[in-house]
């Protein structure tokens, strides 16, 4: 009998141990599970180009078409209630501010790259006050506009960032700050960009909100280096250069500039109508430039496509002169990417259904402003098909 017991004792402890691991394991799996976010997206576009500085084998100009596609792929983690982390591959090359592929190279595969690896730290996130701190390749951590003249959209800057608000009912104070590391340099220092953002958030009476504010980019060491060229062409965004190092038998085009652009701000968001209305305004000056140094952008939407059936439309008009902004971070759609242009955009979106949308965009402009003798025309169509997941 005492054996039998002893053994019955056995199985039932050696059951319940499994048992709670089983169930410890169970609980890791879901805590483990629970932590992670999964998102992506997938647009396939159709773009029409015709760019009047470009022409054939015999001298005409021509309208180039060709159908891309951008996927991106990511995952953020909550790994507790302050810490998280996030990471995202997109496709494209080594272009910092698109991950578009052209379709139609002998149906060769396409490039993924790590376009987010990031660490962020909330000391507080609470609805009237939050402070967050952001080490890696992250998301624009500055508050920007529609038609922004500094930043495309698809820029990640790489480095630290702090991101901070307090607020009420009445207005919400924002202030954002960055650190970045834009060019590692073995034998020289390094490029920085030193950046700080400012603004206030007005809740006004019916929902609506009049955003205020000024940011503040300055680039160091920036003047007489080689210029960032991603496309190995030799050229500087719009940017105007000097000679800078030989390098074989061809001479780099260096900034000829320093650059702290000086960026104020403002959009009105409202509902007129039962409809969303947002008007916002942007200006530029490069307080370190002598000359070129200005740029504008101001623009207006209606509607919101977000739920299925509903729509939104907008136009805009961006100009850039040429030391107005670092060059190769700016939009890469108006006027082909850069500075010194000018141009207008006109868009429509349609949300059919919860993940799927369909958008239209028409931008037509001028490159080369700054010299009348070599301004030419520029005119770009792209329609979206964009899948959410």
């Amino acid at each position: 009998m005492k054996q039998t017991w002893t053994n019955r004792m056995t199985f039932a402890l050696a059951a319940a141990t499994l048992t709670a691991s089983a169930f410890a394991q169970e609980s890791t799996k879901t805590s483990w599970a629970n932590s992670l976010a999964f998102k992506g997206d997938l647009r396939y576009r159709y773009e029409a180009i015709q760019d009047d500085s470009k022409t054939d084998a015999g001298g005409d100009t021509f309208t180039r078409e060709r159908h891309r596609i951008r996927v991106r792929l990511g995952a953020e983690a909550k790994l507790t209630d302050s810490l998280g982390a996030g990471v995202e591959l997109s496709t494209g090359d080594a272009d910092p501010i698109s991950g578009n592929q052209t379709l139609g190279d002998g149906f060769s595969k396409k490039e993924f790259q790590l376009s987010l690896a990031y660490i962020d730290y909330a000391f507080f996130n609470e609805k009237t006050h939050k402070l967050t701190a952001i080490a890696g390749k992250m998301k624009n951590p500055f508050l920007a506009m529609p038609e922004d003249l500094v930043w495309d959209g698809d820029a990640t800057p790489e480095g630290l960032a702090v991101k901070g608000q307090v607020g009420n009912d009445v207005a919400t104070l924002m202030a954002n700050a960055g650190y970045f590391w834009v060019q590692e340099r073995p034998d020289q220092d390094d490029l920085m960009l030193y950046a700080g953002q400012v603004a206030a958030k007005i809740h006004l009476p019916k929902e609506a909100a009049l955003t205020l504010g000024v940011a503040v980019y300055a680039f160091q060491d920036i003047q007489g280096h080689d210029v960032i060229d991603w496309q190995g062409r030799n050229g500087a965004y719009g940017n105007r250069t000097v000679d800078g190092r030989v390098s074989g038998d061809s001479t780099n085009r260096a900034w000829q500039s320093k650059f702290m652009p000086v960026v104020p701000f403002a959009k009105l968001d409202a509902t007129v109508a039962g409809l969303p209305v947002s008007v916002f305004a942007q200006q530029v000056t490069n307080v370190d430039a002598d000359d070129e140094d200005q740029g504008y952008a101001a623009g207006l939407s209606l509607g919101k496509a977000r739920d299925p059936k509903s729509w939104e439309i907008g136009y805009s008009f961006a100009e850039l002169e040429k030391d107005a902004v670092v060059g190769f971070l700016t939009d890469s759609d108006r006027w082909g990417g850069g500075t010194d242009g000018r141009s207008h955009r006109v868009y429509g979106k349609y949300q059919v259904l919860k993940n799927l949308q369909l958008g239209a965009t028409y931008l037509t402009g001028e490159r080369k402003i700054s010299d009348s003798s070599k301004k030419t025309d520029y005119d770009r169509l792209q329609l979206d098909l964009a899948v959410k997941f």
